[in-house]
């Protein structure tokens, strides 16, 4: 495209006002050549700038660029799908990974989906942390250092009669013959059980309210001290 040096008035194209700014629908006039036939036209700014990004490659390069983006994405994305396809092949085989569940429990996989191995409760300020097997434990466990194996303890504790067993005050270990229950009401002041208004059952007695025991019936979380029933431990 060209122009001539004056404008159809006769004044000098230099001497014409620049433009501050144009938008791409403006049009510029101009002498257009185009198959060997000249002609005086209106070309808009969006043609003309089309025009000058795709002579000068920048069209074809803007595209690339944006393929280029494309794929790295899409690699991203696979690279991201990939890593974890290999996490998930890693639970629960030698050498691999373990995982928390969605309720926070040490989980493995069972070739198909996480299955809770093992259950977290937190400490608080009052109970220390606890860890609770979802699966059963072998019998060949290992407890402690000193090499005994849970089936140890248990042959022990199947070769032990049924019944309740409890400490007494001097740390012996004794087997309750009758276990009995402690009404509702009663309390307990100092270590020492206290009598409410309910009926003492057999075994029990008061004498200013404190509960005395004759010892023949064992009450869950107590001790007979020298005839006086006592909260265990205290």
């Amino acid at each position: 495209m060209s122009c001539g040096k004056t404008s159809a008035s006769g004044t000098p194209v230099t001497s014409l006002p620049l433009a501050s700014s144009v938008a791409l629908t403006d049009t510029l006039l101009g002498v257009v050549t185009s198959g060997g036939v000249t002609t005086a036209q209106q070309v808009s700014v969006g043609i003309l700038s089309s025009a000058i990004a795709s002579g000068a490659g920048l069209t074809d390069a803007v595209t690339a660029a944006q393929n280029a983006a494309q794929t790295a994405a899409n690699a991203a994305t696979a690279a991201g799908n990939n890593a974890a396809a290999t996490v998930s092949a890693m639970r629960g085989v030698a050498g691999g990974v373990a995982a928390l569940d969605s309720a926070g429990h040490l989980a493995l996989s069972d070739g198909a989906k996480l299955v809770s191995v093992l259950t977290v409760t937190s400490a608080t300020q009052s109970t220390p942390a606890i860890l609770s097997p979802d699966i059963p434990l072998s019998d060949q466990t290992q407890i402690g250092t000193g090499g005994t194996i849970l089936a140890d303890i248990i042959a022990r504790a199947d070769a032990l009669p049924s019944g309740t067993y409890y400490v007494d005050q001097n740390d012996v270990v004794r087997r309750a013959r009758i276990v009995g229950t402690l009404p509702d009401d009663v309390t307990v002041n100092g270590g020492v059980y206290i009598a409410g208004s309910s009926t003492l059952p057999a075994g029990l007695t008061s004498e200013g309210n404190v509960i005395i025991t004759d010892g023949t019936v064992y009450f869950p979380n107590t001790w007979n001290n020298n005839g006086v029933l006592c909260a265990a431990g205290a």
